[in-house]
């Protein structure tokens, strides 16, 4: 009940707060709503330091290389983290959605779990205005993230989803890492919902490689379908197949070959036929 209550009053600083913040020159073109199943959003945070316009290329290069991901079906929204003091900087002001203690990142570091969790807020806010003023649901939603902005969105799409909301249609994890302290179990509906894409970096010095590793293992224990890819670069550089990787899984998990749910269906279906099939045979039997 005491994190039911620190979560709700986070909740509520972010949104007073913190909101404002994050749609400060968001740098995200608007594409009005249309009609059809084929619209979608791509929601992309940015690494500590950075700014919303770091990572905004993206809204041309996916389409680039997926034309199904253009602007007139995608929208792409990058959000600005706030100006945070970081500690390990001896208190320096710089663009963060929390504050960082450790450097390099590895299995031992310390988290700010009040502001992961102002941030994981923060996003889920942006995604309720997306579902109510663009008319998207959260199932046609992506939420990524570079680094810090990475561990971010991991956070909110598998430990701050309760099964009465719509799980994403997939989460991209780019030289990021699982924060040690979110331990809750992801719920089942989720993990199967919202496929995983973790790239990394074999040279990265400032998020270690084996994070991935070590978040990957925990992520598939909870049952997420997690792909996992490693490039020859460094934590600030990417590799052009880094990128063709996200956009055909960002591709995938908007337009699937056979729609998650239609699967889910035909499987149960399937499964009771050859139960019925099986019971009425039994019962026929003398």
């Amino acid at each position: 009940m005491m994190m039911l209550a620190l979560q709700t009053v986070v909740c509520l600083l972010a949104t007073s707060a913190g909101l404002a913040s994050a749609f400060q020159d968001t740098g995200h073109r608007w594409t009005p709503p249309r009609s059809g199943d084929d619209r979608g959003a791509v929601i992309f945070l940015h690494g500590m330091g950075d700014t919303s316009s770091g990572w905004a290329s993206l809204d041309h290069m996916l389409p680039s290389i997926c034309p199904r991901l253009s602007t007139d079906k995608i929208e792409y929204i990058f959000p600005q983290a706030p100006v945070k003091g970081i500690t390990l900087n001896g208190g320096e002001l710089v663009p963060s959605w929390f504050d960082i203690f450790d450097w390099p990142i590895d299995s031992t570091s310390r988290d700010d779990v009040i502001g992961q969790l102002n941030a994981v807020c923060m996003v889920e806010e942006i995604v309720k205005s997306v579902e109510q003023e663009r008319g998207i649901p959260a199932s046609r939603i992506v939420v990524g993230g570079y680094a810090q902005g990475a561990a971010v969105a991991m956070l909110t799409s598998y430990f701050r989803k309760e099964r009465k909301h719509q799980p994403f249609a997939g989460c991209v994890c780019l030289s990021g890492w699982l924060p040690n302290s979110w331990n809750f179990p992801v719920n089942s509906y989720v993990a199967e919902m919202t496929p995983l894409l973790w790239t990394h970096g074999t040279f990265d010095n400032k998020v270690l490689c084996h994070q991935q590793m070590y978040g990957v293992q925990r992520l598939e224990k909870e049952g997420i379908d997690v792909t996992q890819k490693k490039y020859p670069c460094a934590h600030e550089s990417f590799k052009l197949q880094e990128i063709n990787d996200m956009a055909e899984f960002v591709d995938n998990a908007l337009f699937p070959k056979v729609p998650k749910q239609v699967a889910t269906a035909e499987f149960v279906a399937s499964v009771k036929y050859l139960f019925d099939h099986n019971t009425d045979q039994y019962n026929h039997n003398p």
